[in-house]
């Protein structure tokens, strides 16, 4: 998004994809450019918009699972006080950085995934398998569930000495993108075995089963769900944890980032 300037004010034009709730949000901060320099990482600027601002326009966006949860947002000809800057004009990018080490890494994901995987445990104890016991006897699905909580386990050593960091006053840095690979992709694994669990029941769309996060748009039955609630609830999970591995800057991105801080690749 362009933002020119205008005295005290930035005159907006452009758009802003993938803003969650923005549909209920007062206020909502972009990264603008506000000028063109050789390095694209400068002249960009952090700004605080009203979201009741003249022309702003919000669209939303149905995902996979039938929500109304993201939007594209449309701004034309939005004027912007300059006191919405944060930081300095042009100097966004920095602050951007800052804060996307802490939407990244500056959580724990393993205290949910271990509580997810419990569980999935408990689920599969009550489900049929391929032979004549339950799903969570037989050996490969087994195998599968220890794989898991190995890697679960793993990931919250590491979190615990990011924490620990944090405490003492320090920032997540490069093991943001760390944790961010890690949880988002270990949260579709879950939901992945989950699904798995489900068998035939897996195969219902069933948003009724659940509290989505917004509205849903697509045509659903009313009233209870068919089948264990837990059977209901995996196509649901497995579909919005889709998402994991693309927002807060894609698992892809994450990689390049750790390959060029802490390898030192070109």
């Amino acid at each position: 998004m362009s933002a020119a300037d205008a005295g005290d004010h930035f005159i907006c034009n452009g758009s802003k994809i993938w803003t969650t709730h923005a549909d209920h949000a007062n206020w909502m901060f972009c990264l603008v450019r506000t000028s063109r320099e050789a390095r694209p990482q400068l002249g960009i600027t952090f700004l605080l918009i009203e979201m009741t601002s003249a022309g702003i326009e919000v669209r939303p966006i149905v995902t996979p699972a039938g929500e109304r949860i993201q939007s594209q947002v449309f701004f034309n000809d939005v004027r912007v006080p300059k006191t919405g800057v944060i930081g300095a004009v042009g100097g966004g990018w920095t602050v951007a950085k800052y804060l996307l080490e802490f939407e990244r890494g500056g959580t724990a994901y393993a205290p949910e995934l271990q509580v997810r995987l419990e569980e999935l445990r408990t689920f599969a104890a009550s489900v049929r398998g391929q032979g004549v016991g339950a799903l969570l006897d037989e050996p490969l699905f087994a195998a599968k569930l220890a794989g898991a909580s190995i890697r679960i386990g793993t990931l919250e050593i590491y979190e615990l000495r990011v924490l620990s960091a944090l405490s003492s006053g320090g920032s997540p840095g490069a093991s943001a993108s760390v944790m961010k690979i890690l949880g988002t992709e270990l949260r579709q694994h879950v939901t992945e075995l989950a699904l798995e669990a489900a068998g035939q029941y897996g195969l219902a769309y069933q948003p009724q089963a659940t509290k989505p996060g917004g509205p849903v748009s697509l045509p659903h039955a009313e009233g209870p769900q068919v089948g264990p609630l837990a059977a209901a609830l995996a196509p649901l999970r497995y579909l919005n944890e889709r998402a994991g591995s693309i927002y807060a800057g894609s698992n892809e991105i994450q990689r390049n980032i750790l390959a060029k801080t802490v390898l030192a690749l070109s």
